[in-house]
């Protein structure tokens, strides 16, 4: 069994081919394809806010990739922008499946500020309560995604011949790649290019998410803007530096840290949050997405944080050539949604 799984994000797109034989899941191959032409044009990124998304570019790109990359397999999971869906978490007083089904659009009603008959509707139990005890509840996630944006991810998958298993927000990828079968609450930073996703997940459910604007292109507007530098530069030097900066490059950390600490703070009142409604603390910090990479902004944030920040780790489960190693240690955070797709893929 092979699957593909094809992440589509802002400014780039990347691919991971699994393999299933047995037991051992295989990294067959991988894929990233950047563009940075958001860096000046905004509207040049991929996919935005607001249910866009440039169908005919992403289809050029997107067959560019799959040419290099060469595929043993069409079969693919593809994911979805957490930023254009909607996603809630709500307690209904019934544990009966049949009866939470017939429940359900009404509920939704409630949360959804668009038509349901424009939306495609997924939903999961996620803590059933106990069926012997009296006022029982179930707590439900709900996941309400536009009919017209799974139609042009559609159009995009037919128009590079891919066989599409299904489609998946990139939150519940994460979840399964990074975490597995660990069911204790973790929280996910996943800072991309134009967008930043901020995910908690407990028992293996999303149980909490946020979407924000703020992003790693920010970091690369400040680095430019206050060394008079084209964002090119900034960009290069925020990759290779980062935290780690010589004695006399420490104004460019000063001109980070105002973006850093608006995640940080986020983090912390996400967290505080979720304390507040379960009583529970998490200690887990896993940062995703290209910014992870970011030179020592993990231990910026894990003494900021008083918490284990780690970046995040999606072949903990998965065998690959040794050699690979190196490489993937450093884009693993930005491989993390891809892998998690195709591990629907193959299971």
């Amino acid at each position: 069994m092979r699957s593909l799984g094809v992440d589509i994000g802002t400014s780039n797109i990347k691919i991971v081919e699994l393999s299933k034989s047995g037991s051992e899941i295989v990294l067959d191959n991988y894929g990233i394809l950047e563009t940075y032409g958001y860096l000046d044009r905004p509207n040049a990124a991929i996919q935005s806010s607001y249910f866009k998304i440039v169908e005919e570019t992403t289809v050029d790109l997107l067959k560019k990739l799959l040419k290099s990359f060469k595929p043993h397999t069409k079969r693919a999971v593809i994911s979805l922008p957490i930023f254009s869906s909607f996603v809630t978490i709500f307690d209904i007083p019934l544990t009966d499946e049949k009866e939470i089904s017939r429940a359900i659009p009404f509920e939704a009603k409630k949360y959804i500020p668009l038509p349901l008959e424009d939306l495609t509707i997924d939903w999961a139990i996620i803590n059933e309560g106990n069926r012997l005890a009296k006022n029982v509840s179930s707590r439900i996630l709900l996941i309400a995604i536009p009919k017209d944006l799974i139609q042009r991810y559609q159009r995009i998958a037919k128009g590079v011949g891919l066989d599409v298993v299904a489609f998946e927000l990139e939150s519940v990828s994460l979840a399964r790649s990074l975490l597995g079968q660990d069911k204790s609450p973790a929280l996910i930073l996943d800072v991309g290019a134009q967008s930043t996703n901020v995910a908690i997940v407990e028992n293996g459910y999303l149980v909490s998410n946020e979407n924000l604007t703020t992003a790693g292109s920010e970091i690369t507007h400040v680095i430019a803007q206050g060394l008079g530098v084209s964002k090119e530069r900034a960009e290069e030097f925020k990759r290779v530096k980062g935290f780690n900066v010589e004695p006399q490059e420490t104004e460019v950390v000063n001109l980070m840290l105002p973006v850093i600490d608006y995640f940080g703070n986020e983090i912390s009142r996400s967290l505080n949050i979720y304390k507040e409604k379960t009583g529970v603390d998490i200690k887990n910090v896993i940062l995703a997405g290209g910014t992870a990479n970011l030179p020592g902004l993990e231990k910026y944030l894990s003494q900021q944080l008083e918490l284990s920040v780690q970046r995040a780790w999606p072949f903990a489960n998965i065998s690959y050539q040794q050699f690979l190693e190196p490489l993937l240690k450093e884009i693993g955070p930005s491989l993390a949604v891809a892998t998690g797709l195709a591990l629907r893929g193959i299971y």
